[in-house]
């Protein structure tokens, strides 16, 4: 089936920007963690792939988004699976029943509307009382910097801002910080045993144990919570994490080597490089022969 057509904001599964794939990717691993044999809500579902990869260890999965062409894709391309339910909704009108799910998911939904407050009282109407969200928004003090007059952003939100609003309405709040780093990853054979996390970086002059911000990678541009309105705080699926993005990389260079060969062969091919070619020649033809 031909690929929905990308916007210029939601992700598709066509989109071959690395950083932004690995990003959302990175997110939805996360979101499994948390929500094995689970009931889901994925809410602003887009075209569907976080859905479908919440159902492969989910219970049940909604899929709800307000566009009505994103959820006819999405039924259409991920509708086999038994345990997914797409449907059209908002974030102020979610159309399922009050304490239904166990889990919400929200990824890169806050900043695209300003009914925040009405978002967040709809997802505890249908969260049950020990469920739990979690979702990400960009970081307004930096995010511009990333992606200057982005139209599609309503309203985004700093770190505080965020954690305010969802203090209203959740007893338990865990922030994190979403980075997209370049780098490499040591860690113990043992998992069991990883309790901490450092961070490097630095040169041959100098070792520091943190991240040094660039003009683009190591920023935290993604603001990240888990919410509850249960007494649990503890949640240990969820803590550092790192997600491979080589693969998703060497496939982007590789389209972009594919892309730029394709046009080199076009033009070398073209009628009007052949006879560029060919006076060229006849040029360096005649400078040998003056030369003489």
């Amino acid at each position: 089936m031909d690929d929905l057509e990308f916007t210029g904001e939601r992700l598709t599964t066509s989109l071959e920007v690395a950083h932004g794939v690995i990003e959302h990717l990175h997110r939805y691993a996360l979101a499994q963690k948390i929500t094995i044999d689970k009931i889901v809500l994925d809410i602003a579902s887009g075209e569907g792939y976080g859905s479908f990869l919440l159902s492969k260890t989910a219970n049940k999965v909604y899929g709800v988004d307000i566009d009505e062409n994103s959820i006819n894709y999405a039924k259409a391309k991920y509708g086999k699976s038994e345990n997914i339910n797409f449907l059209v909704g908002s974030t102020d009108a979610i159309p399922l029943d009050d304490n239904s799910v166990d889990i919400v998911v929200s990824f890169e939904t806050l900043e695209h509307h300003d009914k925040h407050d009405l978002m967040m009282q709809e997802i505890v109407r249908v969260l049950k009382k020990d469920g739990v969200l979690l979702l990400s928004s960009p970081e307004k003090s930096i995010y511009n910097e990333r992606d200057p007059n982005n139209k599609f952003h309503v309203k985004e939100l700093s770190i505080g801002d965020f954690e305010i609003l969802l203090k209203k309405y959740f007893k338990e709040v865990t922030l994190f910080s979403q980075r997209f780093v370049i780098g490499s990853l040591i860690h113990l054979v043992d998992k069991k045993n990883m309790s901490k996390f450092n961070l490097f970086d630095g040169n041959y002059s100098q070792i520091k144990n943190e991240l040094v911000e660039d003009s683009f990678y190591n920023k935290p541009y993604f603001n990240l919570a888990i919410c509850t309105n249960s007494n649990r705080n503890d949640f240990s699926e969820i803590g550092f994490s790192f997600f491979n993005g080589v693969n998703v990389i060497k496939k982007e260079m590789n389209e972009y080597k594919f892309k730029c060969e394709k046009k080199y062969n076009e033009i070398v091919d073209s009628e009007s490089f052949k006879i560029g070619n060919n006076i060229v020649k006849k040029i360096n033809y005649c400078i040998k022969f003056w030369k003489k």
